[in-house]
């Protein structure tokens, strides 16, 4: 049986131990890319304040690697013997930050404009894969939870390949949708805590011992990057740190058979990808727009409404909707 090396120690000490790192480590991280002029150049073609449009191309990228690190690092000091999920989640996080780092580099160069979509899918679809047979390599039978209704148990080489496939999209699907929520100073990194909250007390209420210390240990070194990213925010996450927080939610749901809940608890991610597909497809055939401007917080953006309160009001519907999706987890859970 896995547990602690030192069971007085709960994850909300692990949570604060990843955020008094985190927050200590930014300012020197932030000096650091500087100094390499490691800048967001070329980010920023969606704002339309022209003096606000200088300042965030000075504003430094690359945030998400130092979030993504400190708990890998501090997890394996205080939780002993280390679990084979550690070494799935480990390379979900490494090979999903790798494919951002290059969309990040390639960024800096002329014509700005990163990697190819179809390379960056390949990419997110490789370290998809490699989690996938980590996690699942060993296992006879898969199954995917239904709340309210009975578990779908697949067992034939056809079925469990179609339910492979399908965690691989929502993998990629949520990394996606977290980086293209990444537009706004603190927006994406308040909506993933808002998730990875509701993942944990999901993970802690199913026991899974190890799993809560890793969500909570992200949530702190996440909320350490936040002070640094909120308005005005002296840092930003990049592909490199969007792309694998993306992929860490949706491979703990995923752990915890909670992929169809993910939908609710990741809610405002949802939303956001959504605006950009119906943007898309609506102006191909039409020629015209729906939205003024996607994902959907640039819209609001374009409309006049201020960073700060976009971002607040986005976090109050993730929390609606990551609360709704508790709730239905907890009475399914309970009362069926």
């Amino acid at each position: 049986m896995v547990r602690a090396c030192f069971e007085q120690l709960s994850p909300f000490f692990v949570g604060c131990l990843c955020f008094f790192f985190s927050w200590i480590c930014y300012p020197l991280w932030i000096k650091w890319i500087k100094n390499f002029n490691l800048l967001t150049k070329g980010h920023v073609d969606h704002i339309l304040d022209e003096n606000l449009k200088l300042k965030k191309e000075k504003t430094p990228s690359f945030g998400g690697v130092l979030f993504l690190l400190i708990p890998f690092l501090i997890i394996p000091i205080i939780f002993q013997p280390i679990p084979k999920a550690y070494y799935a989640f480990l390379t979900l996080a490494l090979l999903m930050a790798l494919v951002g780092l290059f969309d990040d580099l390639f960024k800096l160069v002329p014509p700005k404009k990163g990697i190819s979509s179809k390379a960056k899918s390949l990419g997110q679809l490789f370290a998809s894969a490699v989690f996938l047979g980590l996690v699942f390599f060993s296992k006879k039978t898969f199954i995917l939870h239904i709340p309210f209704g009975q578990d779908l148990v697949f067992e034939s080489l056809l079925l469990k390949s179609l339910f492979l496939f399908f965690l691989a999209f929502i993998l990629v699907g949520t990394s996606n949708a977290v980086n293209l929520t990444d537009g706004m100073d603190g927006l994406a990194g308040l909506l993933s805590l808002v998730t990875l909250f509701f993942l944990a007390a999901i993970s802690y209420f199913e026991g899974e011992v190890f799993l809560t210390w890793m969500i909570v240990a992200f949530m702190g070194s996440l909320l350490g990057f936040f002070l640094f990213n909120k308005k005005p925010a002296k840092i930003f996450m990049g592909d490199v740190g969007s792309l694998p927080l993306g992929g860490l939610i949706a491979g703990f749901a995923i752990f915890l058979h909670q992929e169809l809940l993910l939908v609710l608890l990741g809610g405002m991610f949802v939303i956001e990808t959504l605006s950009v597909i119906l943007q898309v497809s609506y102006y191909k055939r039409t020629k015209k727009r729906i939205f003024l401007c996607a994902p959907l917080h640039h819209h609001f953006q374009f409309y006049g409404h201020k960073e700060d309160v976009i971002v607040l009001r986005f976090a109050a519907c993730q929390s609606l909707f990551a609360l709704g999706g508790f709730c239905l987890y907890w009475t399914a859970r309970n009362y069926v």
